[in-house]
C-alpha cells in the first residue's frame, strides 16, 4: 500500500497517486490536474513509466495552496507562493506559548506600506488573542478601505500566513478560529438588511448560498457585505443550503442571480446546478470555491476565484432590468 512515512521528505513506496492525494485534501482529482497543468504545482516523485507520484513535500505544498485559496487568494498567486516556499524540511523548534504574541512575517514587497502596518497590528492582536483590538482594527479598515479591499489586502494575507505557520508548526489553530469569528462579526455589522438601490445597481436580490452540506460560509458572508456596501440587494442563506431550498428562495424573491460556494470536493458536484437553471431559465448562476469539479461545471456557469471577481460577475449578471 502506497503511503508517506512521517518525518521523511520522500514517499515510502513510490509516493501517492492523484486519487489518494485528492481524497486526503478533500478536492476533486481534476482540481489537482489543473493545478499541475496550469500552475506547475504537481507531483515530483518517481513512478512507473511517465507517471509521477506525490511526495510528502508535494502534499504539504498542496495543503498550503488549498488553505490560501480557501482564504481567498487567487490560485495563481497561491501557486507562486507555495512554489517559492520550502516544504517537507526541518522547520526548527516549535514556538512556545510565550512566543505566540510575536508578529507574523508579512513581506512589505507584497503590500502597500499602510496595509503592511495594518496587517502587522492585526497579526499582533490576533497572536495575543486580543479580541477588542482586533475588532477595532477591522472596523477601521472596513470603514476606510471597504469590504473587498479589507478582505483581499488585509484579512486574506493574514489568513494565508497563519496557514503557512500552521503547516510548519501545527500551531495557531486558536488564532485562526478567533480571527474568523471577529471577521464574521465585523462583516455582519456591514451587512444590514436595510438597503437603498442606486441607479444601475442590482434591483432584484442576489441569493448567496453554500452548496448542499457545505459548512464554510465565511466567503459568502464577505460577498454579502461587499454587495451591501454598494447598495445591492442580497439574500444570504448561509451554510448547507439544499438545492430545493435555493430554488424555493429564487422563486419567492424573484431573484435573477445566485452565487454558490463550495469548499470541499464532497460538496462540489455541480450536476444539480443544471436542474436549477432548467427550473429557472432566466437565472444567472455564479460559483466560487476550491471544491467545485470545474471540468463538470455547465459552460454557462462562470467560476470565480476571488471576492472581487465574484462581485464583478454578479454585478454584470444582475444590473440588467428583466
Amino acid at each position: 500500500m502506497d503511503d508517506l512515512t512521517p518525518g521523511e521528505a520522500g514517499p515510502r513506496i513510490g509516493g501517492l497517486g492523484v486519487a489518494e492525494v485528492a481524497r486526503r485534501l478533500g478536492v476533486a482529482p481534476s482540481t489537482l490536474r489543473v493545478w499541475d497543468r496550469q500552475y506547475g504545482v504537481g507531483p515530483t516523485g518517481g513512478g512507473p513509466g511517465r507517471h509521477h507520484r506525490y511526495t510528502q513535500a508535494d502534499v504539504a505544498r498542496l495543503e498550503t495552496m488549498q488553505q490560501m485559496i480557501s482564504a481567498g487568494a487567487p490560485p495563481a498567486e497561491a501557486a507562486e507562493a507555495v512554489l517559492h516556499t520550502p516544504h517537507g524540511q526541518d522547520q526548527g523548534p516549535s514556538h512556545s506559548a510565550a512566543d505566540s504574541h510575536k508578529e507574523l512575517e508579512i513581506s512589505a514587497a507584497e503590500h502597500a506600506e499602510s496595509q503592511v502596518t495594518r496587517i502587522r497590528n492585526l497579526a499582533d492582536a490576533a497572536m495575543a488573542l486580543d479580541e477588542l483590538v482586533m475588532t477595532g482594527i477591522l472596523e477601521s479598515a472596513l470603514r476606510h478601505e471597504g469590504v473587498t479591499a479589507t478582505w483581499e489586502q488585509v484579512i486574506v494575507p493574514l489568513l494565508v500566513d497563519l496557514g503557512r505557520k500552521h503547516a510548519a508548526t501545527g500551531e495557531y489553530v486558536e488564532v485562526e478560529h478567533l480571527l474568523s469569528a471577529v471577521v464574521s462579526r465585523c462583516l455582519l455589522a456591514v451587512t444590514s438588511p436595510q438597503t437603498q438601490f442606486p441607479a444601475g445597481r442590482i434591483r432584484s436580490p442576489v441569493v448567496l448560498a453554500c452548496a448542499p452540506e457545505e459548512e464554510h460560509a465565511l466567503p459568502v458572508l464577505v460577498l454579502a457585505a461587499a454587495l451591501a456596501e454598494i447598495g445591492a440587494a442580497r439574500l444570504m442563506l448561509g451554510a448547507r443550503v439544499p438545492a430545493s431550498a435555493l430554488a424555493a428562495a429564487v422563486a419567492r424573491t424573484g431573484a435573477h442571480t445566485v452565487f454558490v460556494w463550495s469548499q470541499t470536493s464532497e460538496t462540489g458536484d455541480p450536476s444539480w446546478l443544471t436542474d436549477l437553471r432548467t427550473t429557472h431559465p432566466a437565472l444567472q448562476v455564479v460559483v466560487g470555491g476550491p471544491g467545485w469539479d470545474r471540468d463538470r461545471l455547465p459552460p454557462e456557469v462562470p467560476f470565480t476565484s476571488s471576492v472581487s471577481a465574484a462581485l464583478g460577475a454578479l454585478l454584470a449578471a444582475g444590473t440588467t432590468d428583466r
